[in-house]
């Protein structure tokens, strides 16, 4: 289990002993925050495959960078800024696609939209690939 805490710590008067602000979790994809003023823990998972591929490569390759996000507490920030920039990349990218490929078009005009289907997954996988490369395993 690749666990990253923050240096700065604060006393958890239902544990008795000091935790760590922050916590992350590359396995479960769990940020975890003790709130100082409410004395509770609050987590978030994060459900998306790219959110866990880029965790478990900079768990992997960039491991400076995922700890000075986790002690600077701007982790959940980081992974929240990232899941919409990628799901929009692709999703720019799948239209763009759609509305030059020649097949595509043709398959729109006849109505065909088993082939239609196909193209686009084909698209998705091709743009997720791409767009991985650029702002997943990085």
């Amino acid at each position: 289990m690749s666990r990253y805490t923050s240096e700065q710590t604060a006393y958890n008067p239902l544990k008795k002993k000091y935790v760590p602000l922050w916590r992350v979790d590359t396995n479960t994809v769990t940020v975890t925050h003790f709130n100082i003023d409410t004395h509770t823990e609050e987590s978030k998972t994060y459900h998306t495959d790219f959110i866990r591929y880029h965790l478990h490569f900079s768990d992997s390759h960039c491991t400076d960078r995922l700890r000075r996000f986790v002690n600077e507490g701007k982790i959940v920030q980081y992974l929240d800024d990232m899941e919409p920039k990628v799901s929009e990349a692709i999703a720019r990218q799948v239209e763009l696609w759609k509305q030059t490929d020649s097949c595509y078009q043709k398959a729109v005009l006849a109505s065909d939209t088993e082939k239609m289907l196909g193209m686009e997954n084909c698209f998705i996988s091709m743009a997720r690939e791409a767009v991985f490369e650029c702002m997943v395993y990085i």
